[in-house]
């Protein structure tokens, strides 16, 4: 997958990371919300302001969440999943343009209705049927995980900054032996 990314498609996704002022947003639908869940986590971890946001729970009253410093990252892998392209039509009509889909269709609707996207190739899912998200979901796990080491890195993020946020289990033991 990592060879067969476009450059450029990536490059104005990282970009539009960086120069994010306001949250983080990661959102999708199903496993792909659950994806986003740990994405936004390990961006949090390194202390990268991120959240995750149920698209179909904002149609429901969530919408006062998103302010215009903030990126949407949504991820599909389809890129045609009704509940998340109403949910960016909703987006639309609030106003909040900032967004970023992550998707393995080109030409899909979530890519058109993006201000930008990263497609994320993929030749096909791992369980016998070919439905199941396992590869798709290993793929756009491994290149937003990417994304925030590289961030984090670029932001000098040093390991005693580490772990003063990650205060229990055996990391914050290892604080305590930062000096």
């Amino acid at each position: 997958m990592a060879g067969h990314l476009d450059e450029s498609e990536v490059g104005i996704a990282v970009e539009m990371v960086r120069r994010c002022s306001g949250l983080l947003i990661f959102s999708g639908v199903g496993q792909n919300l659950v994806l986003a869940g740990k994405v936004a986590s390990t961006f949090s971890s390194l202390s990268l302001r991120a959240v995750s946001a149920d698209p179909i729970a904002a149609l429901h009253g969530g919408m006062g969440l998103f302010r215009p410093e903030d990126l949407l990252i949504v991820i599909s892998k389809s890129g045609e999943t009704p509940e998340l392209i109403r949910f960016l039509d909703a987006c639309t009509q609030i106003d909040h343009v900032n967004t970023l889909g992550i998707h393995s269709s080109r030409g899909s609707t979530l890519a058109s209705g993006c201000r930008h996207s990263v497609y994320v190739p993929m030749v096909s899912e791992a369980d016998h049927l070919d439905l199941a998200p396992t590869a798709s979901s290993v793929c756009f796990l491994s290149f937003l995980q990417s994304l925030a080491a590289q961030l984090a890195s670029e932001a000098g993020l040093s390991a005693s900054a580490f772990r003063r946020t990650h205060p229990a289990g055996t990391i914050g033991l290892g604080a305590m032996r930062v000096p």
